[in-house]
């Protein structure tokens, strides 16, 4: 994903969505689909409502909490069903420029069209984190730890760990 001479940074690209499990997978697998065709070495996990944003951190649900407010707004008269906020992450190395572009494309997979007219069928946020060299501050130490540990498979599987 980087070219040669670009430092490769570990990076999570989260992407909260509300979805019941076929939309969760559905969307899961369009972004294997995206990231298999561009090459890109990567690790996906789903992140349930229950879970944190990270080691004492915020729950995801309420992280995510206009997620399905927004469902709800659109949709007065029926019932959620099964629907719950998950947290799509996908751990990639490259450069921050590289990991802009490619959140870009994995949105483009949940909203083809970003000037359609109507809500998107699965309401959905992105943002991304970052570690590597320069996270000197504590915080930044630890979302680092926090990503390495997450992602040691492809840290490894790339010998970057």
């Amino acid at each position: 994903m980087s070219a040669p001479n670009s430092p490769r940074k570990l990076y999570e690209i989260q992407v909260g969505v509300y979805a019941d499990e076929e939309g969760v997978r559905g969307s899961v697998d369009g972004f294997a689909r995206l990231l298999g065709r561009r090459g890109v070495p990567h690790a996906l996990q789903v992140a349930g409502p229950q879970e944190t944003t990270g080691p004492g951190g915020m729950p995801l649900a309420e992280f995510h909490e206009e997620l399905p407010e927004q469902w709800r707004i659109e949709h007065p008269e029926e019932s959620p069903g099964t629907r719950a906020v998950h947290e799509i992450r996908v751990g990639v190395l490259g450069s921050r420029e590289e990991v802009d572009a490619l959140r870009e494309e994995l949105t483009r997979v949940l909203c083809p069209d970003p000037e359609h007219p109507s809500p998107c069928p699965i309401p959905w946020g992105s943002g991304w984190s970052g570690a590597g060299p320069g996270e000197d501050e504590p915080e930044g130490r630890a979302q680092e730890a926090l990503l390495r540990q997450r992602y040691r498979p492809l840290l490894e599987a790339t010998r970057l760990g």
